[in-house]
């Protein structure tokens, strides 16, 4: 028998604010299900709601501000961490990012479920710049440090792939 005890909804947004700059908007959201006490039928409840917003540089992908909320969290003192969320500003989303997004708001100093959030949505702000800005970099082409921070980091990102040689060629003949 198959019981519905927990669901977690993890949305992501990413908007163009332009100049490079791109707003990643992230929630999650936990429910419970559980009978109550000599009651057979199954009650739905909100546990957790938590928005995170991280306003990020490219093409470096540098947080340069974040801040989050708890419209709803299960425990009066669950919002006394949300001012630790700027330790992320300043912080690369590139490798080796989701040790660094630990280490500054994880464990003792932070929410377990802000941080997994947190580093899921690195990936959604890389997906979001270059759909924003990917036509202008393959375009004009990108500056060794930056090809670097994502090669290797998937299939298609490989060093010696097609992604990574047309970058690399467009920066030369840009003359970066």
């Amino acid at each position: 028998m198959k019981k519905l005890v927990h669901i977690r909804e993890i949305s992501m947004q990413t908007s163009d604010l332009g100049n490079h700059y791109i707003l990643v908007e992230g929630s999650l959201i936990d429910h419970r299900y559980r009978a109550r006490q000599e009651e057979t039928q199954e009650e739905c409840e909100l546990v957790h709601h938590m928005v995170i917003r991280l306003k990020v540089k490219g093409p470096g992908m540098v947080i340069e501000h974040a801040e989050a909320a708890m419209p709803h969290h299960p425990r009066r003192e669950c919002p006394e961490m949300l001012p630790w969320i700027r330790n992320l500003e300043g912080l690369e989303i590139a490798p080796g990012y989701s040790v660094k997004v630990k280490k500054a708001i994880g464990r003792a100093k932070g929410c377990a479920h802000l941080t997994s959030l947190v580093i899921a949505m690195g990936e959604s702000a890389v997906q979001g710049y270059w759909t924003a800005y990917g036509t202008e970099s393959r375009r004009m082409g990108l500056r060794e440090q930056t090809i670097r921070k994502f090669i290797n980091t998937c299939h298609l990102w490989k060093e010696d792939g097609p992604i990574v040689k047309a970058l690399r060629q467009a920066s030369e003949s840009q003359g970066h």
